[in-house]
């Protein structure tokens, strides 16, 4: 039976995003402005990740 392994790193990336994508989705149309801030959240937790 495999092994199943849960990235914390990834759900930390994922709710954060989510979060974000969801403030931020109030500013002008919704689902672009929602998009571009999960992704720019999650590009920039990526990269915080190499510092801790």
């Amino acid at each position: 039976m495999p092994d199943v392994t849960i990235n914390l790193w990834t759900l930390i990336i994922g709710a954060a995003s989510g979060l974000a994508a969801v403030l931020g989705a109030r500013l002008g149309h919704r689902l672009v402005m929602g998009a571009i801030i999960g992704a720019a959240t999650a590009a920039i937790l990526t990269i915080a990740r190499g510092y801790i």
